[in-house]
């Protein structure tokens, strides 16, 4: 390998997306026309969890099929790409504070970033595009480009001959699938205790409070305890500013 490539995860890594604010409450204020219960929406998210649980990871991310497939009887007046690109606005959309600090010094460093996210582009891009963050990326990775969705090992195909260290806030997709593919986890942990906060980053994984901080996200995830060990991290972050020792770091080991 002959370069350190940088991933990121998106929705709630750096950004924050319309859909949980925005786009499923106006989705679900039209299903209540056709259907009775309260919030017909969970029928969408019903429907993502079944194709995750049948191995289907990139159709499970794929909201316009899930939605025409729950709706079937019924025109269905918008795609949920225009909703996105409707509520992708500012004061709907916005960035981490550590965000744009933290990939300027990263650029200025001569680090080459990526976009890997199960967000497909149609509903990523109008987001990035929105908040300023699509040009810090040099390729932008989701499931339909790739055929593959995380955790699964071959999404990190895009990595080619590269090392990739990936950095995103969900352990059972992000973590799990950067180790699965044998590249370096970086779990962004916001509400990191002050105890860890304080070690230097190359310790904190070792540290007790780290396993109880890890096993408390992996229940929260839903994530069997047979699999936990999978998920476990090679470095823990609390902020993006910390990021550029890590890269440094692992340049320096090549």
């Amino acid at each position: 390998m002959n370069e350190v490539l940088l991933s990121f995860d998106l929705d709630h890594t750096l950004m924050i997306n319309p859909f949980r604010r925005w786009v499923f409450p106006e989705i679900n204020r039209w299903l209540q026309s056709h259907f009775s219960e309260e919030k017909p929406v969970n029928r969408l998210i019903r429907e993502h969890r079944r194709r995750l649980s049948n191995g289907a990871y990139p159709e499970a991310y794929d909201w316009d099929d899930i939605l025409c497939s729950v709706v079937l009887e019924h025109a269905i007046p918008f795609t949920v790409r225009e909703l996105v690109e409707k509520h992708a606005c500012v004061g709907k959309v916005w960035l981490f504070s550590d965000v744009l600090p933290a990939m300027d010094r990263l650029t200025q460093a001569g680090a080459h970033m990526v976009a890997a996210t199960n967000g497909f582009t149609r509903y990523q891009r109008p987001v990035t595009d929105c908040l300023g963050l699509t040009p810090y990326f040099g390729g932008f990775y989701t499931p339909e480009e790739m055929r593959y969705a995380k955790p699964q090992a071959a999404f990190f195909q895009f990595g080619k001959d590269r090392q990739v260290i990936h950095v995103g806030d969900r352990l059972d997709q992000d973590v799990l699938g950067a180790n699965r593919a044998q590249q370096i986890s970086v779990w962004i942990y916001r509400e990191m205790p002050s105890d860890l906060r304080n070690l230097p980053i190359t310790e904190r994984t070792r540290h007790p409070l780290f396993s109880t901080c890890l096993n408390h996200r992996l229940h929260r995830e839903g994530v069997p305890s047979a699999f936990h060990e999978t998920c476990r991290p090679q470095y823990i972050i609390c902020s993006l500013d910390e990021l550029l020792k890590i890269w440094e770091r692992e340049l320096m080991s090549k």
